[in-house]
């Protein structure tokens, strides 16, 4: 990400219980060429309708950036329908820093905070299916139920509410 960028929403996003349901893992249809669960086509709508209103940057935050190469994340987003791409990738900082289980929600708030950090990202939400709010109060969105994702009630409007 170019320090230029900074002025610019970004939505962090992670995949499994945001974008993709427990509904499509169980469906067990998977990606021709990846091997991936799709995305529910409605929890991309709300996204679309999300990065349509704010102009904002995607920067995945899922444990997906460790299976996949950007370019292959940005043919999965096509592929699913998604009408952006993905601009950048957090930090690993999984099985350096982190190697429990029980601290992937640190893990993933450790390495959201540093990338804002580093690149003084202004305004920016994370949406995850694990519990953020200890380290992003201001800035996250907590996808509760993995069964709707994104799609889940309010949580367009929260998200809509700490961007615009």
């Amino acid at each position: 990400m170019k320090n230029n960028m900074n002025k610019q929403p970004v939505i962090f996003i992670d995949l499994d219980g945001v974008l993709v349901t427990t509904r499509q893992h169980f469906a067990k249809k998977l990606h021709p060429k990846y091997m991936t669960c799709p995305f529910d086509s409605k929890c991309v709508k709300v996204l679309n309708e999300i990065i349509e209103k704010t102009n904002s940057l995607i920067i995945l935050s899922s444990d997906w950036k460790l299976q996949f190469k950007i370019n292959e994340l940005n043919e999965i987003f096509k592929d699913n329908g998604v009408n952006s791409i993905i601009t950048d990738i957090t930090p690993d900082f999984w099985g350096t820093q982190f190697k429990n289980l029980k601290d992937l929600d640190v893990c993933r708030g450790f390495e959201i905070l540093k990338y804002v950090h580093q690149y003084q990202i202004e305004k920016y939400v994370a949406v995850d299916d694990l519990d953020l709010r200890p380290w992003l109060p201001d800035n996250f969105v907590w996808c509760t139920r993995s069964n709707e994702g994104i799609k889940q009630s309010n949580v367009k409007e929260k998200i809509l509410k700490i961007l615009i």
